[in-house]
């Protein structure tokens, strides 16, 4: 009879063994995700003696499905999602032979995602600034607001838009961006 209950009990704890391994198995879903999503191309147009009052003159409309998003990578449902690195680069569409464009024209901005739906109750909020004059330079990234979830927003259907201030460069200026969303999803 010992024999027995030794192999019951070999089998109960082979049997653990294995439910274990197949919990670990099928439960190798990531705790968080980033999406990268590129900025369209923005232009700020020359105009010497003006003032510069946004350095995003056509908002970017957010059209990422968080959802989708972590069905493509295997993830439970997003939980939080916030920017995770945020980058402004010159290109060289605006940039005629022998210019040099930077972004020296730009004193401070400020981001800001809002809600796209009309009668939301959801609120604007910052999401990132450039408190002082960075300098003449071809990228610039601004300081993030951090742990600020804006998956409510992005769920809703959102828009980043800015204001600035400097004055306007003496000829057009192009660049584009990028933003890296950090997802959560437990």
């Amino acid at each position: 009879m010992q024999t027995r209950t030794a192999s019951v009990s070999t089998w109960s704890r082979l049997a653990a063994v294995a439910a274990f391994l197949g919990l670990a198995a099928t439960g190798c879903q990531p705790e968080a995700f980033d999406v990268t999503i590129d900025l369209p191309e923005q232009r700020q147009v020359g105009q010497a003696g003006g003032t510069l009052s946004t350095l995003l003159p056509t908002p970017f409309v957010f059209t990422v499905n968080l959802s989708d998003e972590a069905r493509i990578h295997n993830a439970n449902p997003p939980r939080q999602a916030f920017i995770k690195d945020f980058s402004l680069v010159i290109t060289g569409t605006s940039r005629g032979i022998g210019d040099i464009d930077t972004f020296d024209y730009l004193n401070t901005a400020e981001f800001f995602i809002e809600p796209t739906r009309v009668g939301s109750v959801l609120q604007r909020v910052k999401v990132a600034d450039i408190p002082s004059k960075e300098g003449p330079a071809g990228q610039i990234a601004p300081r993030l607001v951090s742990n600020l979830d804006i998956l409510p927003l992005l769920q809703e259907g959102a828009r980043l838009v800015s204001t600035a201030t400097g004055s306007t460069p003496t000829d057009d200026v192009s660049y584009n961006g990028t933003i890296v969303l950090g997802v959560n999803v437990f």
